[in-house]
């Protein structure tokens, strides 16, 4: 219950809600200073790149860490010496991907909008912060303790929704690659109060209900991974009846800002995260303006520090103040987090739905490759990889059968598959990168 979770402030994370701005302010401050000085004192990255008196700079004026840097830089960006990026990608690579790591760490792995692999890890106790945080945003959404909760997540073990948001020994939740048919029995068989699940996956939940193979009635729906797009929240009325509420997340920082049924306006949660808006030279833009680019700051974080960290997405903060009249700066809109469902035959003729996540489950086992994108067309699925350096030679071959086999478990016939090696990923001039593009 989000009300009574307490994180390492001490402070009921939901009871912040109530606070003044000003008070909410001297906390981002204070847990700014308390970061930068970790990082400065215990990660040689930071410790070279930011300098003994970064607590006292502003943090504009610090560097941007990208995602490349963090994977070049990763076992001198964290904390722990006993983290080490070729153990991790091993652990990853192994039988259990999921168990913790050394017994005290939950690795996870993202790709984001950028298609590029990076690794996060976490603290149990930081892994707690971050699902009380999702606990406050979901209270605001009207979900409340004792309700039947349907989260459908990545079928990828080492995923955001399963390393961090389920809490330690959860049971393996509904995932995107349960066939759809199948998908809806469990719900029906469940009957959710509460429903999350990828946007995507959403709009195609809401119009199996419409059509009548699905049959639940949802107090709550909540996206994420995706925008919530004007026709997806009709979609869901019509569906439902009730209006949906978006999540803006990423694995590097597991709730950004979230919105309510009430206001589509998205509230950052500026107790754990500094969210800058910046154009493409990294300058930041006024509110109302669309940014190139986001960097997020980790205040909760520890063992790996995320400080000014660039996330490829759009956003555009709003100009009114919070509409709800709690304390929080709103985020008006986020985009380009966009990424084509494929619908491909089964073995009735009709057709199966693939979420990205599915594509995506079948490249996290494989360390050696560094970006992905896929194109499906009339000629099959094609997959661009870029190699990282000592690749196996072997890795275009079993990554096909990986995408293979990852289709094939949505109840979906596979078209011809093939991997092709790249030097790097092409993106037209002003265009946003696309992870799965279905032509």
């Amino acid at each position: 219950m989000a009300g009574t979770t307490v994180d390492a402030a001490g402070t009921a994370i939901g009871l912040r809600d109530g606070w003044t701005r000003d008070r909410v302010l001297a906390l981002q401050r204070r847990r700014l200073r308390t970061l930068l000085a970790h990082a400065s004192r215990r990660s040689p990255y930071y410790r070279e790149v930011l300098g003994p008196d970064a607590a006292d700079r502003p943090l504009a004026e610090l560097p941007v860490l990208t995602k490349t840097t963090l994977m070049e830089q990763f076992d001198r960006v964290v904390c722990d010496p006993r983290l080490r990026r070729a153990d991790l990608e091993a652990h990853l690579a192994g039988e259990d991907p999921g168990r913790s790591f050394l017994g005290a760490y939950r690795v996870a792995t993202t790709s984001g909008t950028t298609g590029r692999r990076a690794l996060v890890v976490l603290t149990e106790r930081e892994a707690a912060t971050w699902r009380a945080v999702t606990e406050r945003a979901g209270r605001r959404a009207g979900m409340r303790p004792g309700q039947r909760v349907a989260a459908i997540g990545s079928p990828s073990p080492a995923h955001l929704t399963r390393q961090v948001l389920a809490p330690p020994g959860a049971p393996a939740p509904l995932t995107a690659a349960t066939p759809l048919p199948r998908l809806a029995a469990a719900l029906d068989a469940m009957r959710p109060d509460v429903l999350i699940c990828a946007a995507g996956l959403g709009g195609l939940l809401a119009d199996e209900q419409v059509a009548g193979r699905l049959h639940i009635t949802p107090r709550s729906v909540a996206f994420g991974s995706e925008a919530l797009t004007a026709d997806l929240r009709r979609r869901v009325r019509a569906a439902w009846g009730v209006e949906p509420v978006g999540m803006y997340a990423a694995t590097e920082a597991p709730v950004i800002a979230s919105s309510t049924p009430e206001h589509p306006e998205l509230e950052v949660a500026e107790d754990v995260v500094v969210v800058e808006v910046v154009d493409e030279d990294g300058r930041p833009v006024p509110a109302g303006t669309p940014g190139a680019r986001v960097l997020v700051t980790n205040l909760v974080d520890r063992a790996q520090p995320l400080v000014r960290y660039e996330l490829t997405d759009a956003v555009t903060e709003s100009v009114r103040p919070n509409p709800a009249g709690r304390p929080w700066r709103c985020l008006a809109s986020v985009d380009g987090r966009t990424a084509d469902i494929l619908h491909l035959p089964g073995p009735d003729g009709a057709r199966v739905p693939v979420h990205p996540s599915v594509l995506g489950s079948a490249v996290a086992p494989f360390p050696g490759v560094g970006q992905y994108a896929f194109v499906h067309d009339a000629t099959g699925l094609h997959a661009q990889v870029v190699l990282g350096p000592g690749a196996a030679a072997d890795v275009p071959e079993r990554l096909r059968a990986a995408l293979v086999a990852a289709v094939t478990s949505t109840g979906a016939l596979p078209p011809p598959v093939d991997v092709r090696p790249v030097p790097s990923l092409a993106t037209a001039p002003g265009a946003k990168f696309r992870l799965v593009r279905s032509g």
